[in-house]
C-alpha cells in the first residue's frame, strides 16, 4: 500500500520549497532510471518523492521518532541529522500510513548510506538523489553518465568519493557505506 496523494500533502507541509523541488526532481530521475533498468517506475517515483520526508526535521525530532520505533542506533548516528533523516523517513512513512512496502521503505532507509546487498530500487534511489536536475557539483555529469551505463559503477563512484571526503575531514564513515563498497567489489 502506498498513498501518493497524502504523501504529496504531507511533503508540502513538512519540506521547504527547495527541498520539495529536490524531492520532485529525485522522483523524476528515479522514474527515468527505473524505466532504463526495467524496475517498477511508480515505486521508484514514490520512493524518490518520499526519500527526504524527514530532511527538514532536527536531529532531536528524528531521534525521538526512531527511539519510539525501537531503532538500534549505530555509534555514528546520534545527533547526526544527515544520517538520521533516511531511517527516520522510512519510519515516518510507515507510521503515518503512507507506505508499507518493504522495498520502498528500504530504498528510503538506505538512500544516503547505501548498504551491502542493495536491491535495484535501493540503487536507483541512492543514485537518483545524486543526479537529480537540481544537483550541481563538480562530477555530477560523470555520475549522470554512469547512472545509465553502470548503476553499480555510479554507486561505487559516489561512495568512494564520500569515503575519501569523510576520511580527509577525519569524520566517521557509516558502516553501511563501507559494507556497500565491499559488496560492490571495492574495499574501503
Amino acid at each position: 500500500m502506498r498513498n501518493e496523494q497524502l504523501l504529496r500533502k504531507i511533503l508540502a507541509e513538512r519540506l521547504s520549497p527547495a527541498r520539495l523541488a529536490h524531492s520532485l526532481n529525485v522522483a523524476q530521475s528515479a522514474r527515468s532510471l527505473a524505466r532504463h533498468y526495467g524496475a517498477d517506475e511508480e515505486a521508484a517515483f514514490f520512493a524518490g518523492l518520499a526519500h527526504d520526508i524527514c530532511k527538514c526535521d532536527g536531529a532531536e525530532k528524528m531521534t525521538a521518532l526512531l527511539e519510539k520505533a525501537g531503532y538500534s542506533f549505530l555509534p555514528c548516528e546520534p545527533g547526526n541529522a544527515n544520517l538520521l533523516h533516511a531511517p527516520a523517513g522510512a519510519e515516518l512513512l510507515q507510521a503515518a500510513g503512507l507506505c508499507d512496502e518493504p522495498e520502498i521503505l528500504d530504498a528510503v532507509r538506505y538512500h544516503s548510506t547505501g548498504r551491502a546487498g542493495m536491491s535495484l530500487l535501493e540503487k536507483i534511489i541512492f543514485t537518483a538523489d545524486l543526479i537529480s536536475a537540481d544537483r550541481h557539483y563538480p562530477d555530477v555529469e560523470t555520475v549522470r553518465r554512469l547512472a545509465y551505463e553502470d548503476l553499480d559503477g555510479a554507486v561505487r563512484y559516489v561512495l568512494r568519493y564520500v569515503v575519501a571526503s569523510l576520511t580527509a575531514k577525519g569524520a566517521e564513515i557509516h558502516p553501511n557505506s563501507l559494507l556497500c563498497l565491499e559488496a560492490l567489489g571495492i574495499g574501503s
